[in-house]
């Protein structure tokens, strides 16, 4: 029997936990420390209405390492989460970053070794108020790693996941599949970031689509530079999968704001102005951008 923890129970973690956790109650555990596992014990989660007891685990027992750590935290919190994950890591386990942007799985193979590590993006519209997760679609998981090493890791995860009904793609070019995602949140989360939008302003605002299209342009620059080939087909099934979604849902950026939480706008603008003076290539939108943010959150 394979065991799943996952480390991280927003909105995208406390949703997938769900579902394995609905597959086989057994399988899954959340990591926590002492004041997290009595806050989630008193209060419960709620996954569209119904209350998940989850195991939560604060150190491994029995040296019963899992097979699948599932990373689904703020690019903000990685490195402490890289001290909280230390004790979990043993020799044959897995780490599935569900991380947004492009970074985190490189800084988890510095620490842990790239044979561990799997590249991965979930597509979700969830959104977490309080202890309450509620979403209208399950979503996708797109996973892969960047060589061949623990293929057949790979497969058992994939079978996994199909058994617990959870769509899912063990991709053969994970690089383009993440950039793909990574455009969605480079131009999405951040624009309804600023102009606190939810999702259903996507399939009509003519003006808002004019805006995808200008920050659209400097990310497909930057990732071609990078040796990613994404371009026009990736733009509009961007922009076709943003006018699907829930209308009344809001991305993690603008959940961020209402709360007055930092936003991830450093991987998402940040990286790409960093990649920008990298390949020499002009990011003024997303300069733009990544100054508002910054403005904003600085008035917390």
């Amino acid at each position: 029997m394979k065991s799943i923890y996952f480390l991280g129970l927003g909105a995208l973690g406390a949703k997938y936990a769900a579902s394995f956790y609905d597959y086989n109650p057994e399988i899954v555990s959340v990591i926590v420390n002492e004041d997290r596992k009595n806050r989630y014990q008193k209060s419960q989660v709620f996954v569209n209405d119904k209350a998940y007891d989850f195991n939560y685990v604060t150190k491994v027992e029995n040296n019963k390492y899992p097979d699948y750590i599932f990373l689904v935290v703020k690019s903000s919190q990685l490195q402490q989460v890289i001290e909280d994950m230390k004790p979990f890591v043993g020799e044959n386990t897995m780490i599935v970053s569900l991380m947004n942007g492009i970074s985190s799985e490189r800084i988890l193979a510095d620490y842990f070794g790239w044979d561990r590590v799997v590249n991965a993006v979930a597509y979700m519209d969830a959104v977490k108020v309080d202890n309450r997760v509620t979403f209208s679609s399950i979503g996708k998981i797109i996973f892969g790693k960047m060589d061949q090493v623990n293929q057949d890791k790979l497969v058992d995860l994939h079978e996994l996941m199909n058994a617990a009904e959870i769509p899912n793609q063990l991709s053969t070019n994970i690089q383009k599949a993440q950039w793909a995602k990574y455009l969605v949140n480079v131009v999405g989360n951040q624009l309804t970031f600023l102009l606190e939008f939810p999702y259903g302003q996507f399939r009509t605002n003519q003006h808002l689509e004019i805006l995808m299209d200008m920050i659209s342009k400097e990310v497909l620059a930057v990732g071609n530079a990078h040796g990613v080939e994404i371009g026009a087909e990736e733009v509009e099934r961007m922009k076709s999968t943003m006018k699907v979604i829930d209308e009344n849902g809001k991305t993690s950026m603008l959940q961020d704001r209402e709360v007055k939480r930092y936003s991830e706008v450093d991987e998402f603008a940040g990286e790409i102005i960093r990649l920008g003076n990298q390949y020499n290539i002009s990011t003024p939108y997303n300069d733009f951008i990544y100054n508002m943010v910054k403005s904003i959150e600085e008035t917390y």
